[in-house]
């Protein structure tokens, strides 16, 4: 073969190792930027760098005559094309994630495949394919285990954390092909003729590449600056609130943070709003679990506790743990309502105003809230959740201000409008709100909604 295609192989290898490496790390330290409409694109390109990269190893398993690995490689490639697809079109638009699991597992199965027929077919012969395909082996296995067994359960969050590392391992397989070429290129059969455009084409690919990693990381940046602004509010709302311990009849432990009324008067009757963060991770870190209580964020100003005197409940979310709503997702709903239940015996709650609001899984809670226990909530405003419209006909009776965004990627508009519908067909009058240019981020619209806060705390039980 051409020395020429040793060297262009060998920076594709490279360039695959590269990106796979640099993705395995980003989403180590930061997960958010699975949020940014750039990563979607980053994830397209760098899995086209990994296909056209496989494609040059099956010119290369053709031309040796490695038939079993050419043919588990194009299996392979297969298998990689319909994963990517599965994931493209769950990062577009929130579509197949139950499909999310089997596409993955099949996937590095045929994998394990083609990397057992590196080493245990003629192409074990050469020393750097029969190690590529051990390693890859020894990589697999522990990814399969974890995909199949690293649920977001509190028993498997170690799994998890060593299934991301393995995933940064097998980021340096492309190596060991490198080492391979390397030897390639020192065959006397290899012809030695260079072409001038081959080593264009690697200049103008490099410079694209460049180009692109420096797009992505400018979108990847903006996610990252949000998460340390929330984690700033978050931070802050920590301090402000008092920390309480509720602890049920069965041992089970929830802790929470909760703030009085300004100028709170124990003889006076005053409402509760439960604001449900979107946090919970990691399960030690309990400024972390206070993180996205929007609600309380805003109404804790010294403004709103003058204008608007209530006390500010916001229950911390165990890690793998939800406020309900989500399907197959643990839930520690039942402990917060008696929890809720608690603080009328130790405060001046008006039992008649007990409000419950949250963003994206706090969205999802505020439903679940009030599907579950309508006899708690006078009101909510579920923001970007979602749940089961048959459970409508129980809150005909709860006074709802929903909103979502068109837009959104992250929990589909269509959980807002069924809820809306079928509780408009059950013979209640909900309020809600769509912005048909935003996607799942609306707090900011939502929370300078007119009227809304008037709204809520006019609402009360019958």
């Amino acid at each position: 073969m051409h020395k020429q295609f040793y060297h262009f192989a060998n920076f594709l290898l490279g360039l695959t190792a590269f990106c796979a490496l640099l993705s395995s790390l980003l989403l180590i330290w930061h997960p958010l930027i699975v949020q940014a409409g750039e990563f979607t694109a980053w994830f397209v390109v760098t899995s086209l760098i990994s296909l056209t990269t496989t494609i040059f190893l099956l010119r290369y398993y053709y031309y040796k005559r490695f038939m079993l690995v050419f043919a588990g490689a194009i299996i392979s490639i297969l298998a990689h094309l319909c994963s990517s697809l599965v994931v493209v079109i769950i990062l577009v638009n929130r579509e197949l994630i139950a499909y999310y699991m089997p596409s993955q597992i099949i996937y590095l199965g045929v994998t394990i495949l083609y990397v057992i027929s590196l080493s245990f077919s003629v192409a074990g012969k050469r020393f750097w394919l029969k190690l590529a395909g051990l390693y890859g082996l020894l990589i697999g296995l522990p990814v399969i285990i974890v995909l199949i067994y690293g649920q977001p359960q509190p028993q498997h969050i170690q799994l998890n954390i060593i299934g991301q590392w393995v995933m940064v391992a097998a980021s340096f397989t492309p190596v060991l092909f490198i080492m391979n070429f390397i030897d390639e290129l020192k065959s006397p059969d290899t012809i030695k003729t260079v072409r001038e455009t081959g080593g264009i084409s690697l200049v103008v690919l490099g410079v694209v590449m460049l180009l692109f990693v420096g797009y992505a990381g400018i979108g990847i940046k903006t996610p990252i600056n949000w998460e340390n602004r929330n984690f700033e509010s978050a931070e802050k709302l920590y301090h402000l609130m008092e920390g309480r311990t509720f602890v049920n009849n069965k041992g089970d432990t929830l802790f929470y943070r909760i703030l009085k009324p300004l100028n709170y008067d124990p003889h006076k009757k005053y409402p509760l709003v439960v604001s449900l963060p979107y946090g919970g991770q990691p399960g030690t870190d309990k400024i972390r679990q206070t993180e996205g209580a929007v609600a309380a964020e805003l109404l804790t100003t010294d403004e709103n506790r003058k204008k608007y005197p209530a006390f500010i409940f916001v229950p911390n979310c165990p890690a793998g743990s939800g406020w309900g709503g989500v399907p197959n997702y643990p839930s520690v709903d039942t402990l917060v309502y008696k929890a809720i239940e608690a603080l009328d015996t130790a405060f001046s709650i008006d039992v008649k105003r007990r409000y419950v609001t949250g963003l994206s899984r706090g969205g999802y809670g505020s439903w679940h809230f009030i599907c579950t226990r309508p006899d708690l909530f006078a009101a909510a405003i579920p923001i970007s959740g979602a749940e089961d419209p048959k459970f409508a006909p129980r809150i005909i009776n709860v006074a709802v201000w929903a909103f979502h965004g068109a837009l959104d990627k992250n929990v589909p508009v269509s959980g807002s409008r069924n809820m809306i519908k079928a509780m408009q067909q059950a013979g209640g009058h909900p309020k809600y709100t769509e912005y048909p240019k935003q996607g799942h981020g609306i707090w900011y619209p939502v929370s300078i909604t007119p009227g809304l806060w008037d709204w809520l705390f006019a609402q009360k039980r019958s």
